[in-house]
């Protein structure tokens, strides 16, 4: 450390690093950040596999060097080794399967005797790769976090990057690897070469944006007590240490009685919030077929064969609630004798005609997918027909269909189709008992969810995971509510003695909340079930209501929660804390919608 003191002026930041030898004295024979790393991580996933074995001359790593333990590799980043800093990639806290050697790839055996498989967990996981991505990001959003994330900063973006302060921090890397290295100015060819190469895969320094200590984030205190793994910072080179506060005892059940400081979330009917309300009812005398929430916040009723088609305003961009704009909007409805599907799209003239289908391909659902022009029919026979569409002046509907492909998966009648734009997925229901995942980019079959004892009944999809909840009749009676992630793995399933009626996901942003599934049964209750374990949290009841619900949905925002009962009565539920603010437009959509 004193010749790198040297190498560095008191009141100066580091000099200009010299395209030559001699090289200024560093701490690190590796760089955090680099393509190296990422493939180390990522070495069971296809198609990293590939370009890892690439980059090692198509063999894998030495076992005792591969990627086997995050607790390993904790130790060696932070303070046990000063040749294998690495900072943490995305992965860690959105992708459990980087975590599986899902492919049955040989790494060899360490020297210890144990082969080298799975990544080896913390204690607080349990050894699930799933649980450990949930509870990480919830640590990544921790307030331990985001009060001390400036530290980060400071190393990697600040004024501890470079000069006399990266001395004192323990943070000077090779020269070459400080953004600004002019690699023109180094006239031999082979050493440009070699600096070239080396900035490409060794890794590189972002350039500096602050001069001075960035500011702390102020936050609530945390508990950190027990084995929240909240010290697991982004920059694994150093290790925070945990701090221990006295804080207000928790009055709402913890989601993981091993772990402290989780949060639940800010939603409707959230176990760390307020009991919910009704704070609106109104009857219709007529069963929904949908409840749909729009970016707008206003609440959609459907009638049965009823499917709601929109565009949004380009001013939408990264899913803005207050400006959301409804550039255009209609109602597609079916189930005639004639076969025709009628879109009317201006409420003060009747439908017209829109699509003819044969009565082979009659059609039984329909789906539409959110600005991309792109519908789908299900049909009687079990095939799903898609059709692009595009928007002209030409014809009364201001839309016409440009072409068609048809899906095949399914033998029997498809009784439901849902659309998950986020992850760019549709879930097709058949009463052949089939659940099929389709990829909406390429239009092709991605896999079957299967496991079902009988035909699904009910189906939905997280907008912020893409996990997917089916439900089905149980054969002792009830129903069973199962939970897949979006690549297709049953999380888990759990047994309702009711029936359960319909299924909706909570909506509200990933690592400051668990979200729920809501069940609308047939005694006219909701339950809610966490996300994580498919643990029941809470149920909301109304006296004064026992039907079935038939269809549920959270806002968008998640402070209200709509129902819709058998017999067309539509109640909302707000968080009691909550009555005042203003509530979700309600637009309903009867069968004389269409008729007229």
């Amino acid at each position: 450390e004193e010749e790198s003191r040297k190498g560095a002026r008191e009141d100066d930041p580091m000099p200009p690093v010299a395209p030559c030898p001699p090289v200024q004295p560093y701490h690190y024979g590796s760089h955090y950040s680099n393509s190296g790393t990422v493939l180390h991580f990522l070495v069971r996933m296809p198609p990293f596999t590939k370009m890892f074995l690439a980059y090692q001359d198509q063999s894998f790593d030495i076992p005792d060097r591969t990627f086997h333990s995050t607790n390993t590799t904790w130790r060696l980043s932070s303070f046990e080794s000063m040749t294998d800093v690495k900072e943490l990639i995305p992965e860690f806290f959105y992708l459990p399967e980087f975590l599986v050697n899902r492919e049955g790839f040989d790494f060899g055996v360490r020297q210890n005797g144990e082969r080298v498989n799975h990544v080896n967990l913390p204690p607080w996981a349990r050894n699930d790769p799933r649980l450990f991505i949930l509870i990480h990001r919830q640590a990544l959003e921790s307030d331990y976090v985001s009060q001390n994330i400036c530290q980060w900063i400071d190393l990697v973006f600040g004024y501890k990057q470079k000069g006399k302060a990266s001395v004192q921090a323990i943070n000077v890397f090779h020269p070459a690897t400080y953004f600004g290295m002019d690699v023109s100015a180094v006239e031999d060819p082979v050493q440009r070469r070699a600096l070239e190469t080396m900035i490409k895969t060794y890794g590189q320094t972002p350039r500096q944006l602050f001069q001075s200590a960035h500011a702390s984030r102020p936050g609530s205190k945390l508990n950190l007590e027990g084995e929240l793994p909240a010290a697991v910072g982004l920059l694994v080179q150093f290790a925070f240490r945990e701090t221990r506060e006295q804080v207000k005892e928790i009055t709402y059940p913890s989601p993981l009685s091993w772990i402290k400081g989780l949060k639940w979330g800010e939603y409707v009917g959230s176990p760390s919030a307020p009991v919910p309300v009704v704070c609106f009812s109104q009857p219709h005398g007529e069963r929904f077929g949908s409840l749909q929430a729009l970016p707008t916040r206003a609440i959609c009723g459907l009638s049965q064969n009823f499917c709601l088609l929109m565009t949004y305003s380009k001013e939408q961009g990264v899913r803005s609630m207050n400006s959301t704009d409804i550039q255009w909007s209609a109602i597609l409805s079916w189930g005639y004798a004639d076969n025709i599907l009628r879109l009317k799209s201006k409420q003060s003239e009747p439908p017209i005609n829109f699509i003819q289908s044969s009565q082979q391909y009659q059609v039984t659902s329909c789906a539409w997918v959110p600005d991309s022009c792109q519908l789908f029919t299900g049909s009687k026979c079990g095939v799903i027909t898609a059709y692009a569409n595009r928007f002209t002046s030409s014809t009364p509907s201001e839309i016409e269909m440009e072409s068609q492909i048809h899906l095949y998966g399914h033998t029997e009648e498809i009784t439901s189709l849902f659309v998950c734009k986020p992850y760019s997925i549709m879930i097709s229901v058949s009463r052949d008992g089939t659940c099929i995942i389709w990829d909406l980019n390429r239009l092709c079959y991605v896999q079957s969810l299967a496991g079902h004892k009988s035909p699904v009944t009910a189906v939905s999809a997280s907008e912020t995971t893409g996990d997917i909840a089916t439900v089905c009749d149980s054969a002792g009676g009830g129903s069973d509510l199962r939970l897949w992630t979006v690549n297709g793995d049953l999380v888990g399933h759990v047994h309702c003695r009711e029936i359960i009626c319909s299924v909706a996901f909570s909506n509200q942003p990933e690592g400051v909340s668990i979200n729920v599934i809501a069940g609308g049964l047939e005694n006219g209750i909701v339950r809610l079930w966490s996300t994580w374990d498919l643990k029941p949290v809470r149920e909301i009841t109304f006296p004064k209501s026992n039907k079935p619900i038939v269809s549920l949905t959270f806002s968008c925002d998640g402070h209200h929660l709509y129902t819709a009962n058998s017999d067309g009565t539509v109640i909302a539920w707000c968080r009691k804390d909550q009555q005042r603010l203003k509530q979700p437009m309600f637009y309903s959509f009867l069968s004389s919608y269409a008729a007229g």
